[in-house]
């Protein structure tokens, strides 16, 4: 029990003791069938927010490195991290596909051009919210692995515990280099409750928590 309770406090310390980064979040409008505005300009670390505001829509990436998942018409939101400059096209899954066709849009992604943006790039470290929350029975973990030694893998772990500390999964055990990266974890075989995922590499740690409602 004591054990338990010593994970428990980890997690809380763990949580409370991130870094702050200062990041700009961009916000796109998703509203019948456009994306506004439809082509943005940022920097390498911003953050996109997308928000549905009307219709059935989705946000699927043309090379599939961020997506929002399937379509809906509620009132959802997605945030992707742009640690990676270039130029990043995305469509509607329903009513757009890549290289431009029907509702899409264009992310263009500018490299670091001072020494505190190249910094930020190098040491972002950064957890998602599993999206949706809360959800039933599969959500969506998005994470980055920083470039803080170039060149060099990091061993990645991600794992979930129950509200006790007890581990229930392991979604990611591996070497992985400097990237934005999603993970699908299904907890058809788990009861409803709080649950935390808990991604570390290297010696850098981040906790949050996830509710499974069925």
């Amino acid at each position: 029990m004591k054990n338990k309770l010593r994970f428990l406090i980890l997690i809380l310390l763990a949580v409370l003791s991130q870094k702050v980064f200062t990041q700009t979040v961009h916000t796109v409008e998703v509203n019948n069938f456009s994306f506004n505005p439809a082509q943005l300009t940022i920097k390498v670390g911003d953050t996109v927010k997308w928000t549905n505001i009307l219709g059935f829509h989705s946000v699927v990436a043309d090379d599939n490195s961020f997506g929002s998942g399937a379509a809906s018409s509620s009132a959802w939101v997605y945030e992707f991290v742009f640690n990676t400059p270039g130029t990043f096209r995305y469509y509607c899954g329903i009513h757009g596909a890549p290289n431009g066709v029907g509702m899409s849009g264009i992310i263009t992604v500018d490299p670091a051009t001072d020494v505190n943006d190249e910094n930020f790039s190098i040491y972002k470290f950064d957890l998602q919210q599993n999206y949706p929350n809360p959800f039933n029975p599969s959500t969506k973990i998005s994470y980055t692995i920083p470039s803080n030694v170039k060149s060099e893998m990091s061993n990645v772990v991600l794992k979930i515990y129950d509200v006790i500390g007890n581990e229930v999964a392991t979604l990611v055990n591996e070497q992985k280099p400097a990237g934005n990266y999603e993970v699908n974890f299904s907890a058809a075989q788990l009861s409803s409750g709080i649950y935390f995922y808990k991604l570390q590499a290297g010696s850098l740690v981040e906790t949050k928590k996830m509710i499974l409602l069925r």
